[in-house]
């Protein structure tokens, strides 16, 4: 059995199927929510021999992926509607998209290793409505293309010890991180309209993917400079705009979204408090009972008790 994280999806949600017509059994695989009904899933091909040839017939659905590339693939070739579309110079850090409605083939010659992010219309259509922007007509991917991104690349990184060690997954962590990605997808390479949220704030789709990076990373391992290439904006140009339609700054949103996190724990679970402290991002106990009396005026102890 390949490793994999499999939250069950919903009757009739499309599944990603690379690892079948390419016929790899060993694949890791992670597959988390997205919005509604949709899942959101990132698998991991790796063949380390040369003269792969040809996959079988793509199993054709209503989807796209990004796949994220870990080595150097000098050439291979994909059919589109029975036509070949060349691929030349794939580099660690590319990104190539293909339409899996259009896509027949894939055929190649040299070692591979990628992280596929699969991507339904199920998927899609829940974005656009959970920000209430016109739904996608028609997901219009250039068969082949290949981009230079850094917050895929960013993406991939984060997400792949999830791949590695999938029984330690952490589940909201992989939700949010997962669920960023696909919104900035959306807004940046489908075609989502970005309408911006208010004057000199973030749109609707930079403030759910900013909120949710953020609570993926409640421990503040992501920077500042990360939150703003989510979204497309320099540093100092989001750190204004999430403040003009948050009403806090970034890192004070960071520590509310801590303190919520402890709250819920210390409500519904029995653990030691210095579990809570590190799970929730905090340096240590000592250190999360500081800003947990400060912010709400009790210890976390205390404050648990009155609960009792």
């Amino acid at each position: 059995m390949p490793p994999e994280q499999d939250l069950r999806p919903a009757a009739g949600e499309p599944l990603s199927r690379i690892d079948e017509w390419l016929r790899l059994s060993d694949c890791a695989k992670l597959r988390v929510r997205g919005l509604n009904n949709s899942r959101l899933t990132v698998t991991e091909i790796r063949y380390d021999r040369a003269n792969y040839g040809s996959s079988d017939p793509v199993i054709h659905q209503d989807a796209f992926v990004a796949g994220l590339q870990l080595r150097p693939q000098a050439f291979h070739e994909l059919t589109y509607d029975g036509k070949s579309i060349p691929v030349y110079g794939g580099r660690p850090g590319d990104t190539l998209f293909a339409d899996l409605r259009a896509v027949d083939r894939v055929v190649t010659d040299v070692p591979f290793h990628s992280l596929q992010f699969f991507f339904s219309r199920s998927f899609v259509d829940a974005v656009t409505d959970d920000l209430e922007v016109p739904r996608i007509k028609d997901v219009a991917i250039k068969p082949g293309e290949s981009v230079r991104d850094a917050v895929i690349a960013r993406v991939g990184r984060k997400v792949r010890p999830a791949l590695d060690a999938p029984r330690e997954v952490n589940e909201l962590f992989a939700s949010h991180c997962m669920l960023a990605l696909g919104i900035y997808v959306c807004a940046t390479y489908v075609g989502m309209r970005t309408p911006t949220h208010g004057a000199g704030g973030l749109s609707a789709w930079q403030e759910r993917a900013a909120k949710d990076m953020i609570e993926a990373h409640l421990d503040g391992s992501i920077a500042l400079d990360e939150l703003a290439a989510l979204c497309r904006l320099s540093a100092s140009r989001f750190a204004h705009a999430f403040k003009t339609s948050i009403g806090i700054a970034p890192h004070r949103w960071l520590l509310q979204r801590r303190i919520a996190r402890a709250k819920s724990l210390l409500k519904d679970t029995g653990g030691h408090l210095a579990d809570i402290a590190l799970s929730c991002g905090f340096a240590d106990q000592s250190h999360f009972t500081r800003v947990f009396k400060r912010c709400e005026g009790a210890s976390p102890g205390a404050w648990r008790e009155t609960l009792q």
